[in-house]
């Protein structure tokens, strides 16, 4: 079966260079996508679609719909090729697909095929898309092998830059099912735009009396210090009392951060590691991240990231 596809959005460069080479057709083009690819094989100018791909609201992914089976078709060669997307709100002839980190990662190469692309290209369209588009074009037509430092800059204007010592972060906790969770907001103690690391101070909690996972209480006073950094499966929250006394800690696994202006985001992947303050840490929540699997929601290839970087994590804290 060979399925046409109407794409329209800030991923539509790269997945149309995608369902190309998947000996997929593109229809119906915009100017821009006929004057990135000409004539190549597979782009059709004017025909009817299976499949209309559009972005969702918050441009972390797509919205995929259609006629069923070639809607299941698209859905089945994006998460082959891409092990991280997150499948949700599935229904006969449409899902929607979030793209995380090493998704958005492997579309940038993708677009880059096509047209000199900077690092973080998809990442940097949620926060200022015209700019992105426009500050490329003129910085790198013609200068390919500026794209990293080009990249570097943007990163650091658009996101690093905003960050100041004292400043208030925010932090979604992206359920697989899609639920949005504001933790409580973090303030920046440290940045370092070389290790792409921030260390937040948290003393708001909302939520349950108890701390996850250790079941000890919450106090008046109490406060967390959580150490973040792009590219790492997980981030940790260490927990101390008012007076300094260490509580435990609560290593989240995820897909890796992305650092937003005014916030960070990650997909929350169930499964964590527990250090009580004593020393002894272990995995928790395992059996949830297995139910996401048979719910659908990842692929197996991302509960198996999520499970190494687990225990992998404890071993770790064992050592330490």
């Amino acid at each position: 079966m060979i399925v046409a596809i109407r794409i329209r959005g800030i991923y539509s460069t790269a997945l149309t260079r995608f369902f190309l080479d998947q000996g997929m057709k593109v229809v119906s083009p915009s100017d821009t996508i006929i004057r990135r690819f000409g004539k190549a094989k597979g782009l059709v100018l004017v025909e009817a679609h299976d499949v209309e791909i559009v972005d969702l609201d918050d441009m972390e992914g797509i919205r995929v719909q259609g006629e069923s089976a070639p809607v299941d078709a698209v859905i089945k060669a994006v998460r082959e090729n891409f092990f991280d997307t997150i499948c949700r709100n599935k229904t006969e002839g449409s899902a929607e697909l979030e793209f995380p980190f090493a998704a958005k990662t492997a579309l940038d190469e993708l677009r880059n095929r096509v047209l000199p692309t900077v690092p973080r290209h998809h990442h940097f369209r949620i926060i200022a898309s015209d700019y992105v588009n426009l500050l490329e074009e003129k910085t790198l037509s013609g200068r390919p092998a500026k794209r990293e430092s080009v990249g570097r800059g943007m990163e650091k204007s658009l996101i690093w830059d905003t960050y100041r010592e004292g400043k208030e972060i925010k932090i979604e906790h992206v359920k697989v099912d899609g639920e949005v969770i504001h933790l409580s907001e973090g303030v920046i103690l440290e940045k370092d735009f070389g290790r792409k690391t921030l260390v937040l101070k948290r003393s708001r909690f909302k939520g349950r009396t108890k701390y996850d996972g250790l079941g000890i209480e919450k106090r008046e006073g109490d406060y967390a210090v959580s150490e973040v950094q792009e590219g790492l499966w997980y981030y940790t929250h260490t927990y101390f009392r008012d007076d300094g006394r260490l509580i435990g800690r609560y290593i989240n696994i995820n897909t890796p951060v992305e650092f937003y202006p005014d916030r960070i985001r990650y997909v929350d992947l169930e499964i964590d590691v527990v250090q009580m303050p004593e020393g002894k840490a272990f995995v928790t929540d395992e059996e949830d991240l297995e139910e996401r699997l048979k719910a659908g929601y990842l692929s197996k290839e991302l509960m198996e990231a999520a499970k190494k970087t687990a225990f992998q994590r404890v071993e770790t804290l064992r050592d330490e």
